[in-house]
């Protein structure tokens, strides 16, 4: 079999990368066609050790073919089939529904060639939400699809029961499937068993990402000094930069520099790594995620996390396993899931510390492979 990846966001993000690699390993053949602005992106993000796969990089469109979503698609996908011999390839992998569905849709109207399409983030919180005079387009991506890759329950959950009309949600139900990113292999060949935790009055939380409002991350100030106010011994450390928000969050945690201390972005992983050994608990309830990384990378390191109901990994995890959903705007709700988890603190530490090792790209490239064979997947 040999697929052809159209992947826009592939140089913006590493999970492309260990996903085409894990699945190069399976032995699937790959043609990786990346669309840039810019020749200076070009070959950024290659791996050199694969045997089965080919980078297909094209500058053709710029800032404004953005603001025409025809125009672009067409503009590509004439590119796309003066660059990509279509004899061999058997499925088409469209990572984004908007941007890369649509190419694949006309794909397989012209060269009958089945496709596969994931939504992310940005198809729904910019596509569906605010450019509602695309959804129908959307819809009609999803429709034509042979499947359709979630990345958590609660975005499929929230796409189709908003965004589909009721005669077709029978339809993409049934070709939906749910596939969560993978963890970088570092934090799984660096997992980390947390010593047994007893000074329940003593409570290290952390913050890991950018500063932006989505982020949510004055909530979680406040929840901590919440339960600073309750009698804890709290501690909250907060590592990133930029966003939306980053004066706002630097000049709150100026107010608050008793309990919270903040760190600019740590590229280096052995760096973070111990930054979480450090830490008891890790809290992010955003209040849109498609799936968040690095609430695998805090359980990997034996961190029971916080995080929103009906957003990013909520749904792969009974309450309570390794850790607690909140609603993102009420501070007694975060405090009182920060209090259930230092009570059974030890438990949940060791449930993350076991369940991370199913988010391994390994396993979720046999997930894909099930999808591109068209057998049932399962985590």
């Amino acid at each position: 079999m040999k697929v052809l990846h159209l992947c826009s966001a592939y140089i913006m993000s590493n999970l492309y990368c260990e996903l085409m690699e894990s699945l190069d390993e399976l032995g699937i053949n790959q043609a990786i066609y990346i669309p840039v602005k810019s020749k200076q992106s070009y070959n950024e993000k290659i791996l050199n050790n694969l045997n089965n796969t080919n980078f297909i990089y094209s500058k053709i469109f710029n800032d404004i073919d953005r603001l025409f979503y025809n125009h672009k698609t067409n503009k590509i996908l004439y590119d796309i089939q003066n660059k990509v011999n279509f004899d061999d390839i058997n499925l088409t992998h469209a990572h984004s529904l908007f941007s890369m569905g649509g190419i694949a849709s006309k794909l397989k109207k012209e060269k009958n060639i089945d496709y596969i399409v994931a939504i992310r983030n940005t198809d729904v919180n910019l596509f569906f939400r605010h450019l509602f005079y695309l959804r129908k387009i959307g819809i009609e991506i999803m429709k034509e699809a042979k499947k359709i890759i979630f990345v958590s329950a609660a975005y499929k959950e929230f796409v189709i029961n908003r965004y589909v009309p009721h005669k077709l949600r029978d339809c993409i139900e049934q070709k939906s499937v749910i596939i969560p990113n993978g963890v970088n292999p570092f934090w799984l060949k660096n997992k980390h068993v947390k010593s047994e935790y007893k000074n329940k009055n003593q409570i290290s939380l952390i913050y890991v990402g950018d500063f932006s409002k989505n982020k949510n991350i004055d909530i979680s100030i406040k929840a901590a000094r919440k339960l600073k106010e309750l009698g804890c011994n709290i501690n909250f450390t907060i590592i990133g930069s930029g966003g939306n928000s980053e004066y706002k969050i630097k000049k709150l945690s100026r107010i608050n520099k008793d309990i919270v201390k903040i760190y600019a972005r740590i590229e280096e992983r052995e760096k973070l790594l111990n930054m979480y050994r450090k830490s008891d608990i890790f809290i992010m309830p955003s209040f849109h995620e498609t799936f968040g990384l690095v609430y695998l990378e805090a359980m990997s390191q034996g961190l029971p996390i916080i995080y929103t109901k009906g957003q990013g990994v909520d749904g792969y995890f009974k309450e309570g396993t390794v850790g607690y959903s909140v609603n993102p705007k009420d501070i007694s709700d975060i405090v009182k899931k920060i209090e259930m988890i230092v009570h059974n603190y030890n438990e949940i530490s060791k449930n993350c510390y076991n369940i991370v090792e199913d988010f391994s790209w390994d396993k979720i490239a046999k997930m894909y492979y099930g999808v591109y064979m068209n057998k049932k997947v399962y985590l």
